[in-house]
């Protein structure tokens, strides 16, 4: 089968996601194709790169707003009409879109392009996190309802998806994300020399980009009570500003709260060569996200290491954390439960590192995630063909 992979991130989650995914296609046996822009990084590969799309650059600090949202539009507008080119000409049997692009376009771009190939959408956040004129949810709905599949990651986002944006359950599968691979993973004390860490402390950390839904004023509270029960504990902050937000909030609540020493923050975006050292130098992390319609990279990616973790029960993660019995779940936004479980985590990291399996890599691991999706793309072809 001939597979066209659609891509817009270069960097981040998505991109390792999508990196591993078409990865373990190809092991299936399928003939992949990514679509791309430029800063995809050239690495040996068993599928194809074409980096024909362009890249969409944040220059909101430099231009006016309606500069850049003049040049958004303009890539957008020659990105679908590439793209769709591109798949067309190709003879591909299927494209897969990873994710809603930009959903202003996507409404009528993605109908000539489902007339003449079947179109399947992973939806990784089944609501946006930012409300924004080309993401209008009328404009979402539209572009849902064109592919013949889609795909989302836990139950409760099919519900969502029927529910909120009215498609069809039958037409939903739902396929877990899987565990990122880690080749050779650094020990912890070499990961806490790298990020010069101490090597006596309890590590708790909080990874990814900061937005407010993130949490973290919730977990800089809980951890004035933790600290109270463990002195030995260190929160390590990794992770870029995500828009126009800043630190300074949380900055001040550090200061004001007397947690300096508890606190070492990496604000900045973290590359990939560096992701793991975090990860390997931590006990426990830690996910108190507030509002979250989706799956969580970091989340697998703590998986990967084998780390206990805490989270909220929002999105999937606390589905899964509850059904896998590898570490939490805590309701959203609450400050004395969410510090003891944060509490009850550390005194119990052995039995909770213990429950990671060779069961649990099989069922989040990309030869089966593969196979999954390939039956989606069959579906999808049958559907088309009828």
């Amino acid at each position: 089968m001939r597979v066209l992979m659609v891509a817009g991130a270069s960097t981040g989650g998505l991109y390792s996601y999508t990196d591993a995914l078409c990865s373990g296609l190809c092991q299936t046996g399928a003939d992949v194709t990514v679509l791309t822009n430029p800063l995809w990084a050239d690495l040996p590969r068993p599928f194809k790169v074409e980096r024909l799309l362009f890249e969409f650059i944040d220059k909101k600090k430099k231009w006016s707003q309606m500069h850049w949202a003049a040049d958004r539009f303009y890539r957008s507008l020659l990105n679908s009409l590439r793209r769709n080119r591109f798949a067309v000409h190709g003879r591909f049997d299927v494209v897969h879109f990873q994710g809603v692009g930009t959903p202003l376009m996507d409404q009528f771009f993605l109908k000539p392009l489902a007339r003449q190939l079947p179109v399947v959408l992973t939806v990784h956040d089944v609501k946006p996190h930012y409300k924004r004129f080309v993401s209008r949810a009328s404009f979402i709905k539209r572009s849902l309802q064109i592919p013949r599949r889609l795909i989302v990651h836990y139950e409760d986002g099919k519900r969502q998806l029927a529910d909120h944006w009215g498609i069809y359950s039958d037409h939903i599968d739902v396929i877990p994300h899987g565990i990122m691979p880690v080749q050779n993973p650094p020990a912890m004390t070499d990961a806490r020399k790298k990020l010069n860490l101490p090597q006596d402390r309890q590590i708790i950390l909080f990874f990814g980009g900061i937005r407010p839904n993130k949490g973290l004023d919730i977990l800089l509270k809980a951890l004035k009570i933790i600290k109270s029960h463990n002195d030995r504990v260190l929160l390590v902050i990794a992770g870029g500003l995500l828009g126009r937000f800043n630190f300074d909030s949380y900055s001040d609540m550090i200061r004001k709260t007397d947690l300096s020493e508890q606190v070492q923050a990496f604000i900045h975006f973290i590359p990939e060569e560096d992701v793991d050292y975090f990860f390997a130098a931590s006990n426990l992390v830690v996910l108190p996200y507030l509002k979250f319609e989706a799956q969580s990279g970091v989340l697998l990616r703590a998986y990967a290491h084998k780390k206990p973790v805490v989270v909220s029960n929002v999105g999937a993660m606390g589905e899964f954390v509850s059904s896998d019995s590898i570490g939490l779940a805590v309701e959203p936004g609450a400050v004395e439960p969410l510090a003891k479980a944060v509490i009850n985590a550390l005194d119990g990291l052995d039995k909770f590192q213990s429950r990671y399996s060779p069961d649990l890599e099989s069922k989040y691991g990309w030869e089966n995630i593969a196979e999954q999706t390939m039956r989606s793309y069959e579906a999808a072809i049958n559907i088309n063909s009828k």
